[in-house]
């Protein structure tokens, strides 16, 4: 310390140094709205043109599955089997090397894929689950027809913003992809004597890369090539035979053309047809400054387009960017000079304006380290600065209250810093590493619970630590070079005379008093926190509130069936009842088969034609979100009975679990589904029971195609020909891909049959094999002659979790009824779980079950704080007993949030219980500082009382000042701040307030009780 003083300008400009980079960290460090979760998910589509859920379970699903749960690091394998598509999710365990597990994913779907049938397409492995959205537009014009000729122009468009530094990629919703296809003409191929797999045949084979190798000729190897179609003319007269009429091509029996698949969304908005276009950022980018040039450049590339098409702005993250941040910088600045004013009150003037300036560059220097452990300035972490403001005070008002205590005992200016610094030092060290060690496990949280909250205990550790470097170096340097320079005695603050009095009527009336009958008042103390922690039953659970925004979803299924244009039509009809019936709707779209883009952090639903999602927003000055689903959500599943109707608001935290969600598994698709249906069936029978439904969807009609197979027999006709012409006929058969010159397609075949709505039977032959090899031409039969048709049922969807089928059941409560329902729900499931069939097994989850899962781990974090806390005082004060008075503390915080929480109404939720743990490392300085006096003390005064008096009387000022700094920095977030953050408020705000008051009655008790057992010991 004597060099620190010594050298106090060298200390000044490394502290200057520190300043400078914490203000270059900021301007560098990207800001946006709410944290980046890290979802190690990947997802794995496969379609599988016409194929049943069972075929696509059987060819598809299982086998990739079986695979993928091999890998190193795979968690969890779930998948869906629907008509003609697969969908499988792979979710990585926590400690997974993502970068292998990806890779070694990559490689399982190529290696299974290879014994896919050649209908099959390829699968798509997407990793990059948690790309940011930056922006949303849509282009909406007078019809889809219109919209799908803007394709080159949308190309022109993810040329031009991918360009752009810090854009990912672009996900372009409501515009079909193309492929390039041949259709046959069925009276040319009779009139040419030709068959459709004929013309496969070539095809393919003129398509299949050729090897020839090499020759020789004078010493020189050249390498051959043999020439084939590489263009679309040269493939439209490609020769099929020879005839008298000359050489019949490709073109004289079918027509060769680009065309639209079948189109995967369909999107509309304020009831008009659209396009989406969402741009995604890459990780860790200043979303407000790669806005403006998306701005810039979305300005100029719509202007390139017709006048009968308009570009509107749907979305933007900085937009709630600069509003959240608006809101949290005042939050900020109010909350700063709050804590200046009470210094101002409490110290002098000067003093209060040193210890405030330690505000800015302890936040400023806590900044350099926050990008090298992948934390940006968001909600969160501006948050986790409030609530430093208020501690990181405490170190530079202790160091300079002691230091201003020992001028006024007529110290000298280095001796009087020198010693003040020496009197508080150890326990500003021992605090600090409380603070640190209370936060220090938030970091530890699992999942996206600890990715969502990583922000607030980094933010708060490196301020703190950073405060406690500024208080043990600027704070003593300065008043030392003040010392040199002052002369005339210094004032004390506004509120001098009156904490003056303070000190005399705690240490001569209140502690007399409380240490008289130590045992009585320790009782009585103990007594009453146990009492009032009782109302922790009384306070409403809520896991993660809903934000302030005007988003409100409304997520549709449909029954199985539903064609992708009947499910807008009906949406649309649902919108115009909304539109018709309530006002307050400002703004609305459509986005109908794979529902809205990653865009507010609501629930995403699984693709299907059938199913849609309609997001309106509301006025807020009028009503909110969820007012507006209270009023509506039962009301449209009364009007659109035939439809799942489910809504939900942009939640402040990660996207929440279902209330209660039951996961029956078992081999047999048909007893699964029974099963499952009396466990829907149960839980609907609860009283408060709202809806529950399956995931394996309702069941759909299908039409089935039964072959005679003893006329196939008798005419030795394969079942593969029947089956190839329903296929060429319907689905097409895929010959691979096409490199037009601009663009690498798909490319199919497929049988003109005059039926554009699914195979004509009539019109498909199928041809006899002659045994008997005689001249007699082959006989010809339709598949109207072989093969019956009928309307069967099945289920749309078969589910798997971990390579077994499972059907899950989510059951949603009424409003209000949520922890009644749960209770009941728990034993519903218990009492079916003693029925199922022998193999049959069911696994409950949900929300609760999360809920439980995150207060688990935080009660063993809590337990870890409290143990380090406990064994860093230990090692201070080398003894067993004194922790536990200290740490004793903590229980006093807790009952004063549980009261806080209480009186406020507010819920007990995920940042209000992290706010819990919190106090834990906040509220034991003051009881350090206090108790360090009083062992200080002992040597200096006669008896035990004695020294436990002055202790208070010279530790009471501090300690109110430090614990009113944190309150003032916090109380403006209880009256203005987001819901998300008011119970963290109220919980630490209530919990110093209430554990700063026993504090100072029962701590000097408690002391004297554990001297007098050590004594008697």
């Amino acid at each position: 310390m004597k060099k620190i003083l010594e050298f106090k300008k060298i200390v000044w400009i490394f502290i200057l140094l520190l300043i400078f980079t914490g203000i270059f960290t900021y301007l560098q460090i990207p800001k946006r709205d709410l944290p980046e979760i890290n979802v190690n998910v990947a997802s794995i589509t496969t379609v599988y043109p016409g194929a049943s859920p069972g075929e696509v379970e059987r060819t598809i699903t299982t086998p990739m599955e079986n695979r993928l749960l091999d890998v190193k690091g795979v968690d969890e394998v779930t998948s869906t089997s629907t008509n003609g598509f697969g969908s499988i999710a792979v979710t990585l365990s926590g400690e997974a090397d993502t970068n292998t597990a990806y890779s070694k994913i990559r490689q399982v779907v190529s290696d299974v894929s290879r014994g896919f049938p050649d209908e099959v397409q390829d699968p798509d492995v997407n990793t990059d689950i948690t790309t940011s959205p930056v922006a949303t537009y849509h282009i909406t014009g007078d019809n889809y027809e219109a919209l799908y000729t803007l394709r080159d122009a949308m190309e022109t468009w993810e040329d031009e913003l991918t360009s752009i530094s810090g854009v990912e990629s672009l996900l372009i919703k409501g515009l079909p992809d193309q492929k390039l296809s041949l259709s046959l003409d069925q009276q040319e191929l009779q009139d040419n004597q030709l068959s459709a797999f004929q013309i496969v045949d070539t095809v393919r084979k003129e398509m299949a890369p050729a090897a020839i190798g090499t020759k020789v000729e004078d010493e020189t190897r050249y390498p051959l090539i043999l020439e084939k179609a590489s263009q679309l003319d040269e493939l439209k007269s490609l020769p099929l035979k020879g005839s008298n009429d000359g050489i019949v091509t490709l073109s004289d029996v079918a027509t060769l053309s680009i065309v639209d698949q079948r189109v995967e969304d369909l999107v509309s908005y304020q009831g008009a047809p659209a396009l989406s276009v969402t741009v995604l950022a890459k990780e860790g980018v200043n979303i407000s400054a790669l806005q403006d040039e998306i701005t810039t450049t979305v300005s100029q590339l719509k202007n390139e387009l017709p006048e009968s098409v308009a570009v509107d702005r749907f979305y933007t993250q900085s937009t709630i960017i600069e509003e959240v941040f608006d809101n949290l910088i005042s939050s900020f600045a109010i909350s700063f000079f709050a804590v200046i004013l009470i210094m101002v009150l409490g110290l002098p003037l000067s003093s209060a304006l040193l210890v405030g300036i330690a505000i800015p560059i302890s936040i400023l220097i806590g900044f350099i380290p926050l990008p090298y452990i992948g934390v940006d300035l968001n909600q969160i972490s501006v948050i986790g600065m409030i609530i430093a403001i208020g501690i990181l005070v405490d170190d530079a008002i202790v160091v300079n209250d002691n230091i201003q205590r020992r001028y006024q005992l007529g110290d000298g200016p280095f001796e009087g810093a020198l010693t003040g610094v020496r009197e508080v030092g150890k326990s500003i060290v021992t605090s600090t590493l409380m603070i640190v060690f209370s936060f220090f496990p938030l970091t530890f949280l699992s999942g996206s619970n600890g990715d969502f909250i990583l922000a607030l205990p980094a933010v708060l550790i490196f301020t703190v630590l950073a405060s406690t470097i500024v208080a043990l170096t600027f704070i003593p340097t300065v008043q030392y070079a003040r010392k040199l320079r002052q002369k005339r005695k210094v004032k004390s603050g506004v509120l001098g005379g009156f904490f003056n009095w303070l000190e005399s009527f705690y240490a001569d009336t209140v502690l007399p008093k409380t240490t008289k009958k130590p045992w009585l008042t320790a009782a009585c103390g103990l007594l009453l926190c146990v009492a009032l922690s009782l109302l922790a039953v009384k306070i409403p659970f809520e896991f993660f509130p809903s934000a302030d925004r005007p988003e409100v979803t409304i997520t549709v299924e449909y029954p199985e069936g539903t064609s992708i244009e009947e499910s807008l039509d009906r949406t649309e009809n649902m919108r115009e009842f909304l539109l018709e019936k309530d006002p307050n709707i400002t703004d609305s779209s459509i986005y109908t088969g794979s529902g809205l883009p990653n865009i507010f952090s609501m629930t995403q639903m699984s693709p299907g034609e059938n199913k849609a999602q309609l997001l309106v927003r509301i006025d807020r000055e009028t009503t909110s979100a969820t007012t507006f689903i209270n009023e509506w959500e039962r009301p449209l599943r009364e009007q659109f009975p035939e439809a799942n109707v489910f809504m939900d608001t942009i939640v402040s935290g990660p996207p929440p679990s279902h209330p209660v969600q039951v996961k029956v598994q078992g081999p047999e698709l048909d007893q699964l589904l029974e099963s499952a249906e009396k466990v829907k069936s149960n839980l609907l029978d609860i009283e408060g029971a709202e809806m529950a439904v399956l995931d394996a969807g309702s069941e759909q009609t299908y039409i089935q195609y039964t072959p005679d197979r003893e006329l196939l027999a008798e005419n030795n006709i394969p079942i593969s020909q029947v089956t190839g012409q329903l296929q060429i006929a319907n689905t097409g058969v895929p010959l691979g891909t096409f490199d037009t010159g601009t663009n690498i397609l798909p490319f199919e075949v497929i049988l003109d049959d005059g039926n554009p709505e699914g195979p004509n039977l009539d019109a498909l032959e199928v041809t006899a094999s002659n045994p008997s090899r005689t001249a007699a031409p082959p006989e010809v039969l339709t598949l109207e002659e072989v093969v019956e048709s009928e309307k069967v049922t099945q289920t749309g969807t078969i589910p798997h979790l971990n390579g077994e089928r499972t059907v899950t059941i989510e059951a949603y409560p009424e409003e209000g009824s949520e922890q009644s329902f749960t209770k009941k729900a728990d034993q519903v499931i218990a009492d079916f779980e003693e029925e199922l069939p022998e193999g049959y097994t069911l696994v409950e989850s949900g929300q609760t079950d999360a809920q439980t899962e995150f207060f688990i781990e935080v009660s063993k974090l809590f337990v870890i704080v409290l143990f380090l806390i406990y064994l860093t005082i230990a090692l201070q004060f080398n003894s067993l007993l004194m922790p536990l008075l200290i740490t004793g503390t903590v229980f006093l915080a807790v009952t004063g949030a549980i009261i806080g929480l209480f009186v406020s109404g507010e819920p007990l939720s995920f940042l209000a219980t992290l706010g819990i743990v919190s106090l834990s490392g906040i509220v034991v300085r003051n009881s350090v500082i206090l108790v360090e006096f009083m062992e200080q003390n002992r040597n200096k005064y006669s008896t035990m009382l004695e020294s436990v008096i002055e202790a208070g009387r010279a530790r009471v000022r501090p300690i109110i000042l430090t614990s009113m700094t944190s309150i003032a920095a916090l109380t403006p977030i209880i009256f203005t701040g987001d819901v998300l953050f008011k119970p963290l408020a109220i919980s630490i705000v209530s919990g110093l307030l209430f554990s700063t008051i026993l504090t100072l009655l029962l701590v000097p008790a408690f002391y004297l009780i554990i001297k007098k057992v050590s004594r008697a010991q």
